[in-house]
């Protein structure tokens, strides 16, 4: 390794990619009842992936949103107490035609 810190999105990018991709981007119409199914689906595959994939060894926390498109705003923040230098955060956003995807990705160092 060139000493190159790697960060959480080198771990997270391509996983989060890969689960929306999987189980979010084919959804063609928002279904109210499909959602927690889709969510579930989408963190538990993140969080397994980061934990046996990864190249810094973290706990991982994973935050799913589904959000129907129409027109409303939708706003979000959240605080933590870490340790700056090892732990940190990564969001992932994407969206189809009726909907818009939101993941994110806490990663804290043992």
């Amino acid at each position: 390794m060139s000493g190159d810190k790697i960060t959480l999105a080198d771990d997270a990018e391509s996983i989060c990619q890969d689960a929306v991709s999987r189980y979010f981007q084919s959804e063609s119409r928002y279904n109210h009842s499909k959602i927690p199914a889709i969510v579930s689906s989408i963190s538990d595959l993140v969080v397994q992936r980061l934990t046996q994939e990864a190249k810094l060894p973290r706990k991982y926390i994973a935050h799913v949103t589904i959000l129907q498109k129409a027109g409303a705003g939708y706003y979000a923040v959240s605080s933590c107490s870490w340790n700056p230098p090892s732990d940190s955060c990564y969001v992932y956003q994407a969206e189809n035609k009726v909907m818009y995807c939101i993941v994110t990705v806490y990663g804290l160092s043992l």
